[in-house]
C-alpha cells in the first residue's frame, strides 16, 4: 500500500472510467430491450435507428473510458513494480554473506523478478477490476429486479452456488501456490549451476546427467502446476453449467411470462443478458481470485527478504573512526565462528587468538576446509564471529564503519571476479582513481607486462566473468585492484595459485615494497615461508605459530606441507 500512494490520482482516476465504463455496459440490454419491444414490434426503423444511434455513441465513449483506464493502470503497475525492484535491490546489498547464502542467488533472481512481475499484474488487474466487476455484479442484479422480481430469484440462485464453488477452488489451490514458487527456484538453481559450470561438465561429459538433474527438478515443478492446473480446468466448465441452467430457467419461466402478458420478448433478452454480465463478472472474480492467491504467495516471498535484518549492521553516523593510538593493527581474541550463527552448533573455528603489527607480513597455511578463507572473511566482516571478539587498531571491528572497513582493509578472495566492461571500469571500484595509479598497481601486481601488449591498453573489453582473460591474468588484475587505493591491510587469499613460481616470486617482492600490513593466505608453503608470522591451522584450530625456522621444528603438520612441496 506504501507503493501505491505515490499513485493516487491514478489510483481515482482509473478505477473512476472503469465505473462509468461498467455503467454504460449495463445500460446497453436495457436499449436492447427497447429495439425489440418497441422498434421491431412496431416496425418503427426511425426508433430503431436512433437507438441504435444511442447505443454506437455510448460503446465510443465505452471505448475510450477503457482507455483511460488501462493507461492509468498501466502506469500505477509499472511504477509500483519498478520502485518495489529499487528497494529489494538496494535491501539485497545491505545484505551480509550469512544473509546471502541463506536465500541463495537463484531464489533472489526469480523473486525480484517473477514475483515482483505477478505483483504487477495483480496491481493492474485490481485497478481495472476493483470498482468494475462488483458495480456489474450489483448493477445486474438490481436492474434485473427492476424488470421482474420473481425471474430475478434465478440470480439468488446463481450467485451464491458460484460463490460456493470459488471458495473451494481457493481453499484447494492457495497451498500450492508458495510450493510452486519455491519449486520453481531449485529449476532456476539447477539451471544457473548448469550454464556457470558448463565447461566443467563438458569436460567430464556429464551432459546427460545434466540433463537428467534438469528433468527431475522440472517434472517435479510441473507435477505440482499440474495439480493447479487440474482444479483450474473445472471451474469454468462448472460455472457456465450452472449459467447455462439459469438460462434455461429464464427461458422456460420467461416463455410463460409472455404467455400470460407479464413480461415481453425485449425482457427476457434483457434478463439473459444480465446472466451473461453476471457470469463474465463472476468467472472475472475467480481470475482475481486466483490471482491474488498467487500474489500472495509471491507477497510473502518479497516480505521475507524486505523485513530480514541483516546480521551485520552498519554502525549509524559514523562515516570514519580516526584511530592512531594503537599498537597492534588487528587482534583475533578468543574467536569462534559458525556459519550457522548458533553458538550451540559446533564451531568452525574455534578459540583462535593471534595478533596482527602494523606492517607485518602474516602467512596463513592448512590444508582444505581448515578455515583459512573463513579467517580472511573475519577480518572484513563479511561474518560476525560467533563468540569472542576481533580488534582492529584496539577497537571492536564492530564499532567501524563498514565503509572505513572496506577502505582500509582489502581483500583478493579465492574465486577472482572480473565484470564486463573496459578493464579502466573494473579498477575504478574506488572512487578518483587515475590512469596513473591504475597502471602503478598494474606493474606491482605483474599484470602491465600483457595488459600493455593488448590493442586497447586499459579500454580492452573484459567479457562478463573474465572469460577472455586466463586465470592468472585473473588473479593478477584483481590483486591490482585490491592494491588501488594503497589500503592499510591487504588480504590475499590463496589469490596467486594459478600464477607460476617465478611470478608469484616477483609479486611478493613487489607487495614488499607497498609498506603496509600483508596478510597472504596459501596452500604453497614458498609463498609465505619469509613472512613475519606463519598461522598454521587444520579443521579450525592453531596447531602452530611462528617464523619458518620456528616451525619446522616443533609443527609437525607445517614440516609434512613444506616437504611435501619442496621434494
Amino acid at each position: 500500500m506504501g507503493y501505491l500512494k505515490k499513485y493516487k490520482w491514478f489510483l481515482i482516476l482509473g478505477p473512476f472510467f472503469k465505473m462509468l465504463d461498467a455503467i454504460i455496459e449495463l445500460i446497453n440490454p436495457m436499449l436492447i430491450a427497447k429495439i425489440i419491444d418497441v422498434g421491431v414490434t412496431n416496425s418503427d426503423w426511425q426508433y430503431i435507428a436512433k437507438i441504435g444511434i444511442i447505443i454506437l455513441v455510448l460503446n465510443l465513449l465505452n471505448f475510450a473510458f477503457s482507455i483511460i483506464g488501462q493507461k492509468c493502470a498501466s502506469i500505477t503497475c509499472s511504477g509500483v513494480s519498478t520502485d518495489m525492484r529499487k528497494d529489494f535491490f538496494n535491501k539485497i546489498t545491505t545484505f551480509s554473506h550469512a544473509e546471502l547464502d541463506k536465500f541463495g542467488t537463484s531464489s533472489l533472481v526469480n523473486r525480484i523478478t517473477n514475483d515482483i512481475s505477478q505483483v504487477e499484474m495483480a496491481v493492474g488487474m485490481f485497478m481495472r477490476l476493483i470498482v468494475r466487476v462488483p458495480f456489474l455484479l450489483i448493477g445486474a442484479f438490481v436492474l434485473s429486479l427492476t424488470i421482474n422480481i420473481k425471474m430475478s430469484l434465478v440470480f439468488l440462485v446463481l450467485i451464491p452456488i458460484v460463490s460456493l464453488i470459488l471458495f473451494f477452488y481457493v481453499k484447494k489451490t492457495t497451498p500450492y501456490f508458495k510450493i510452486i514458487r519455491e519449486k520453481l527456484d531449485n529449476v532456476s538453481k539447477v539451471t544457473n549451476e548448469n550454464l556457470s559450470g558448463t565447461r566443467v561438465i563438458r569436460a567430464f561429459n556429464k551432459q546427460e546427467d545434466e540433463q537428467k538433474r534438469f528433468e527431475a527438478v522440472s517434472e517435479d515443478y510441473t507435477s505440482t502446476s499440474i495439480k493447479v492446473s487440474k482444479i483450474s480446468a473445472l471451474l469454468n466448465p462448472l460455472i457456465y453449467l450452472i449459467v447455462d441452467f439459469a438460462i434455461i430457467a429464464l427461458l422456460y419461466f420467461g416463455g410463460i411470462q409472455i404467455n400470460i402478458g407479464a413480461m415481453t420478448q425485449g425482457d427476457i433478452l434483457a434478463l439473459i443478458n444480465y446472466v451473461t454480465i453476471i457470469t463474465m463478472s463472476m468467472l472475472v472474480v475467480s481470475r482475481i481470485i486466483m490471482m491474488f492467491v498467487r500474489t500472495s504467495a509471491s507477497l510473502h516471498r518479497i516480505n521475507e527478504i524486505m523485513e530480514t535484518e541483516p546480521s551485520i549492521k552498519n554502525v549509524p553516523g559514523i562515516k570514519h573512526v580516526n584511530n592512531t593510538n594503537y599498537d597492534v593493527l588487528m587482534e583475533f581474541k578468543n574467536v569462534s565462528f559458525n556459519y550457522t550463527g548458533k553458538k550451540q552448533t559446533k564451531s568452525f573455528i574455534k578459540d583462535l587468538s593471534f595478533k596482527i603489527y602494523p606492517h607485518q607480513t602474516i602467512g596463513i597455511i592448512g590444508g582444505t576446509g581448515s578455515g583459512k578463507s573463513t579467517i580472511a572473511s573475519l577480518m572484513t566482516r563479511f561474518y560476525d564471529v560467533t563468540d569472542g571478539e576481533i580488534l582492529y587498531k584496539g577497537k571492536d571491528i564492530k564499532k567501524y564503519s563498514i565503509e572505513q572497513l572496506r577502505d582500509e582493509i582489502s581483500i583478493v578472495q579465492q574465486r577472482s571476479i572480473l565484470f564486463s566492461g573496459s578493464l579502466r571500469k573494473n579498477m575504478q571500484l574506488r572512487d578518483n582513481v587515475s590512469d596513473e595509479e591504475i597502471i602503478e598497481a598494474l606493474k606491482i601486481s605483474q599484470a602491465w607486462e600483457f595488459v600493455k601488449d593488448w590493442k586497447n591498453g586499459l579500454d580492452y573489453q573484459i567479457m562478463a566473468g573474465g572469460k577472455n582473460v586466463s586465470g592468472g591474468q585473473m588473479q593478477r588484475l584483481t590483486i591490482a585492484r585490491a592494491i588501488i587505493g594503497k589500503p592499510e591491510m591487504l588480504i590475499l587469499d590463496d589469490s596467486s595459485s594459478a600464477l607460476d613460481f617465478l611470478t608469484d616470486h616477483k609479486l611478493r617482492e613487489a607487495l614488499k615494497k607497498l609498506d603496509n600490513t600483508l596478510v597472504i593466505i596459501s596452500q604453497r608453503a614458498t609463498s609465505i615461508m619469509d613472512a613475519d608470522l606463519i598461522i598454521v591451522l587444520d579443521n579450525g584450530d592453531v596447531v602452530g605459530m611462528g617464523k619458518h625456522e620456528d616451525l619446522m621444528k616443533n609443527c609437525a603438520i607445517y614440516k609434512e606441507i613444506y616437504l611435501s612441496q619442496s621434494k
